[in-house]
C-alpha cells in the first residue's frame, strides 16, 4: 500500500522534468529549421519557374490570338518580367500598353534565383541590361535562352525556340 503523500508526487511532472523536454524540443526546432527553410524556398522557386514558363506560353498564345506583337521586358535589377501589347501596329509600331497574363502584369523571381546567363535571338545580353523578349503574330519568337540559378549553385535553363516559340526547361 502507497502513502497518500507519494501518491500526489506521481501524479505530475517536475519542473526540471519539463526543463529538459522544452530544451529539447528547441535544439530540435533548429535543427531541422534549415531543412524546412530549403524545402520552403525550393517550392517557391519552383513555382516562378512554372509561372515564367506559363508567362511565355500565354504570351505567345496572346501574340498570336491578338495578331500583334506582343514583349515582355525583363528588368535584372527588380528581377521582374512586365508584358506589353502593342496597341497600333499601323499608326505607331513603338507603342505598347501593359497586358495581363496570368491575371497580372508581369512576375518577380524570388530573392533565391536569379538569371545568370540571357541570350536572345543567340545574342548575349548583359546581366545588367534591360531585355526585350518578342513574340510576333505568326507564332514566332526571337529565341531566347535563360540560365536561372539558385542560392545553392542548382541552375536550371529556359529556352524558347524561335521558330515555334515552344518553350521548355530542364535541370
Amino acid at each position: 500500500m502507497t502513502r497518500p503523500g507519494r501518491q500526489r508526487a506521481r501524479d505530475g511532472f517536475t519542473l526540471l522534468e519539463l526543463l529538459i523536454v522544452m530544451i529539447i524540443i528547441v535544439i530540435a526546432a533548429f535543427a531541422v529549421r534549415p531543412t524546412f527553410g530549403k524545402a520552403i524556398e525550393g517550392n517557391q522557386e519552383r513555382t516562378a519557374l512554372r509561372q515564367l514558363v506559363g508567362f511565355f506560353q500565354l504570351a505567345r498564345t496572346q501574340s498570336v490570338a491578338k495578331g500583334r506583337l506582343v514583349r515582355l521586358t525583363f528588368e535584372p535589377m527588380e528581377a521582374t518580367f512586365a508584358a506589353e501589347v502593342q496597341t497600333e501596329p499601323d499608326r505607331d509600331p513603338t507603342v505598347f500598353d501593359p497586358m495581363r497574363l496570368l491575371g497580372r502584369s508581369g512576375i518577380q523571381l524570388p530573392d533565391s534565383l536569379s538569371v545568370s546567363r540571357l541570350a536572345i535571338g543567340g545574342q548575349e545580353v548583359s546581366a545588367r541590361d534591360r531585355a526585350d523578349i518578342y513574340f510576333y503574330p505568326d507564332g514566332r519568337t526571337d529565341g531566347v535562352s535563360m540560365l536561372l540559378a539558385d542560392d545553392y549553385g542548382r541552375e536550371v535553363l529556359v529556352e524558347v525556340s524561335s521558330a515555334t516559340g515552344r518553350v521548355r526547361f530542364r535541370e
